[in-house]
């Protein structure tokens, strides 16, 4: 998995190195083997890539925390010709948008939500008076880290991602990545993020957007958009939430997703920060 900056520890210091500053020769000659997990309380040691597109990766056999977003399932040893490889599951922002709209198609045609979905729908066609054009930042954010064997030989693939309605969660979910599928509740907008309520079928699920949330480069476009959601709740009856995350049980008894990125999750289908722009779009119109 690509990582856009790491943090250096030093006997004097601890600081940030983003991506942009660091070469190869800067790498060899002062940082190998000194660079870490940007991640508070992840201690998982980092290597650089040079290439087309430099980036930060994990070490070789090196472990994020569990709720690091960074963290991956291992899947051991296996041995390509002579080389013993390490198999990682990366789970690609492509793979994710592909099981998140495959999720919210089932929900589309289930018997159950379909007339509120179709309503809902036809709702959207009617405030929407102008074609929003594709934001470049949201591109990038689609760009897929596909499978391949590294040069420290790290060969990663895909994973299949289990949906889960929130009423289906149970205790062996816990610590894994799963799509959660349900309706939006409630929502507390907070400093540039927020908490939402979801569920189905009488239960819920806290659906939490963590501090490296708001300080990841990647979800610059998505931070202080949460206020769309809120918005688009006003209008209808029935809001659906599509999310990717880690689920985590708390001491009260409680399940949570840890949502990472903005793109992680969809709201009636809809990117967040498309949804703000076509509010706003409507609100001027």
């Amino acid at each position: 998995m690509r990582i856009s900056k790491a943090k250096l520890i030093t006997e004097d210091d601890i600081k940030l190195i983003p991506i942009g500053q660091m070469t190869k020769k800067k790498y060899i000659a002062a940082f190998k083997g000194k660079l870490f997990c940007p991640t508070e309380h992840c201690s998982a040691k980092l290597s650089y890539s040079s290439g087309k597109k430099g980036h930060y990766k994990t070490w070789r056999y090196s472990n994020h925390s569990p709720t690091c977003p960074y963290n991956l399932e291992r899947d051991g040893i296996q041995q390509i010709g002579s080389k013993d490889i390490k198999l990682e599951v990366n789970i690609s922002k492509r793979h994710k948008q592909s099981a998140l709209m495959r999720a919210y198609k089932s929900m589309m045609i289930d018997e159950i939500n379909g007339p509120i979905l179709e309503r809902n729908s036809e709702e959207i066609k009617n405030n929407s008076h102008r074609k929003v054009k594709t934001n470049a930042s949201e591109t990038a954010q689609m760009t897929l880290f596909g499978g391949a064997i590294d040069e420290d030989f790290t060969k990663t693939k895909g994973k299949k991602l289990l949906s889960r309605f929130v009423h289906e969660i149970s205790p062996s979910d816990i610590g894994k990545n799963r799509i959660i599928k349900g309706f939006i509740k409630d929502i507390e907008l907070l400093e540039s993020t927020a908490e939402l309520i979801v569920g189905y079928q009488n239960e819920e699920i806290a659906i939490v957007f963590m501090e490296h949330f708001k300080t990841d480069p990647l979800n610059k476009s998505y931070v202080n958009k949460f206020w769309a959601i809120k918005e688009w709740m006003s209008h209808l009856k029935a809001v659906t939430f599509i999310g990717v995350g880690e689920v985590q049980f708390t001491k009260d008894g409680k399940y949570e997703l840890y949502v990472s990125m903005g793109t992680d999750f969809k709201v009636d289908g809809e990117d967040m920060y498309n949804l703000a722009r076509k509010l706003k779009a409507v609100a001027l119109s």
